[in-house]
């Protein structure tokens, strides 16, 4: 009898020693395809100002400096002679309406600081991606199983992110502080259900 190829997900779990655990699940009434497709989104779960920006914290707060600086340096440009004689006694289209608002520096100054006060709500410090994955993934169990199974979660959600710290411990401690998304991430899976039962 031919052995099935085992998908990316799979063999990340085989080599982790959590394949096992996989099977308890489906054993329990998960569905393995369901299990393996949300497990396969792992990437949300890693939440870093690198994915988010492509540079780091840092840098980030660096290009927005750079950003107000540009704004600091375009406004004295603005009060330049050149300028002047440019927007006002030659009429040049691209500089006719320069004083305008919102003037160039004042959408710079704009976005520096849009992007800087919604960076701190969706950083990756919050990890809000992830935490919505953990929780999706404990509500599929819950729902299709009726219980938490811990163990055999905690060793999947470690495998796929390559984190030996996320324990048993560490994933209970996590279920109990983020209740409310499991919650709501349960009755969504419910709401679901019922839609295609019907």
């Amino acid at each position: 009898m031919p052995t099935k190829s085992l998908s990316t997900v799979e063999n990340i779990l085989k080599s982790h020693g959590a394949l096992d655990d996989l099977n308890a699940l489906e054993n329990a009434g998960c569905s393995r395809v369901h299990l393996l497709t949300a497990l396969d989104l792992a990437f949300f779960a890693k939440e870093s100002w690198e994915v988010l920006v492509g540079m780091d914290l840092r840098r980030f707060k660096a290009v927005i400096r750079e950003i107000r600086d540009c704004a600091v340096s375009i406004e004295r440009l603005y009060r330049s002679e050149l300028i002047c004689r440019l927007s006002i006694e030659h009429r040049v289209s691209l500089f006719v309406r320069i004083h305008e608002t919102p003037t160039l520096p004042d959408q710079l100054r704009g976005f520096a600081s849009a992007i800087k006060h919604y960076s701190k709500i969706h950083g990756p410090k919050l990890k809000i991606r992830g935490h919505a994955w953990k929780a999706w993934i404990v509500a599929m169990v819950i729902t299709d199983t009726e219980k938490v199974h811990d163990r055999e979660v905690s060793s999947l959600i470690a495998a796929v992110l390559d984190d030996q710290d996320y324990s048993q411990k560490a994933h209970q401690e996590w279920r109990r502080k983020h209740r409310d998304l499991v919650d709501i991430m349960t009755k969504k899976r419910l709401k679901r259900r019922i839609k295609t039962a019907i």
